[in-house]
């Protein structure tokens, strides 16, 4: 028996995952309480306990116990049943609310718990020393419930197992807590760094389309053993972590770049009328036209949380991408006319179609573009003090 400890980012998100019925998730054990209708009411039961402490800030508690595959037959719903409640109860949990689902999607018996860290008392369990408690526990339990102890090369072949799955649920959290805290896609950016995973979006320079979004945790932030970095697609963590419901939180990133170089032409609009005449001034129509207008596909962006995936089909040619290659650090070619670029490679891609009608006011490039509040396009003119009556003679 292995046991593994996770912080989960909200209660939501983590009874969406661990009472999936793709998953064949079963309930195994709970607390009493709780009101097991669905998953909403769940949530609602929990988040009501968590409200007993406001200091609390991190509620969510998650704790995978797997098995031996040697131990299949054996492990029915009740004995996973005793051995949740006699874990919680060793561990310190005996006090709170929990949920057991037990999942069929691996070889291995395994089963997800989901604890209230704010117990019945409204105070907060403390959780000090309990990657060790953990061990110990784990240990005491596959003795006393007789259950299977691989040794030599079984154990090597379960350690990976357990691994592999523990990697996938700790980038699923990671991703989640940082998105939770996160306002837009730099900020984004940044807390994953922080947990040293990196975000790249699946764009297709055959249709113009971004059709998805990865989350790549470095193998040298797992193990010196492993030869390749993990990868996974937001949807093959949780459903939650789509791009389109990423989006949702963060934007659009198409009406994102849209707004900016708007902010862009308008200011290139205004130098522009500051540097002609009264006779010149006349034809500004003509020079810069509405901004929507002009560029009708990426003005309809603002219509929707997520970029459309079939695109616009105005690409772009071979020799821009063949450039971005060579001075881009974050970009690969994954083949079949698709890409994965980062945040400043995205913004490099969307931008070249404004380039000539924001060069006519003298300028505008992508590297001024942001993905942030502290970093965006700053405009220069507000709409307020615009002076195109004003026209030199």
């Amino acid at each position: 028996m292995y046991g593994k400890i996770l912080h989960g980012a909200s209660f939501g998100g983590l009874i969406n995952y661990i009472n999936d019925p793709r998953k064949n998730a079963i309930l195994v054990a709970s607390s009493d309480g709780i009101n097991l209708t669905n998953n909403q009411t769940i949530t609602d039961s929990f988040l009501m306990q968590a409200g007993l402490s406001a200091r609390t800030k991190k509620p969510v508690g998650h704790f995978i116990l797997s098995f031996s595959p040697h131990d299949a037959l054996r492990i029915n719903d009740n004995l996973l049943g005793q051995i949740v409640n006699d874990y919680l109860k060793r561990m310190g949990y005996d006090d709170n609310q929990f949920v057991a689902f037990r999942h069929f999607d691996k070889e291995h018996p395994h089963v997800h718990i989901m604890v209230n860290r704010v117990n019945f008392k409204g105070k907060c369990t403390k959780d000090s020393h309990e990657k060790d408690k953990n061990i110990k526990v784990c240990k005491e339990l596959t003795e006393q419930y007789g259950l299977f102890i691989a040794r030599g090369k079984e154990a090597i072949k379960e350690r990976r197992l357990r691994s592999m799955d523990a990697i996938r649920y700790q980038m699923l959290h990671r991703v989640s807590e940082s998105l939770q805290v996160s306002r837009s896609w730099k900020e984004f950016e940044n807390e994953l760094s922080k947990a040293g995973i990196r975000l790249r979006f699946r764009y297709n320079t055959k249709t113009n389309g971004i059709e998805g979004i990865s989350f790549t945790l470095a193998k040298e932030n797992i193990s010196s053993k492993l030869k390749h970095d993990i990868s996974y697609s937001g949807k093959q963590l949780d459903s939650s972590l789509t791009l389109a419901c990423i989006c949702k939180k963060l934007g659009n990133p198409i009406a994102i770049v849209h707004e900016q170089a708007r902010d862009m032409y308008d200011d290139a609009r205004q130098e522009w009328y500051d540097t002609h005449n009264a006779y010149e001034v006349r034809d500004i129509d003509r020079v810069f036209p509405d901004f929507d207008l002009r560029f009708p596909w990426q003005a309809q962006a603002r219509m929707y949380d997520a970029p459309q995936m079939c695109g616009n089909e105005q690409t772009l040619e071979q020799d821009f991408f063949d450039e971005l290659y060579q001075t881009a650090d974050d970009v690969s070619n994954i083949g079949k006319g698709a890409i994965q670029v980062g945040l400043i490679s995205l913004g490099a891609i969307l931008f070249p179609p404004y380039q000539p009608a924001i060069s006519a006011g003298g300028g505008g490039t992508s590297s001024k573009l942001g993905w942030g509040d502290d970093d965006k396009y700053k405009k220069k003119y507000s709409s307020r003090s615009r002076s195109f009556g004003r026209g030199r003679s």
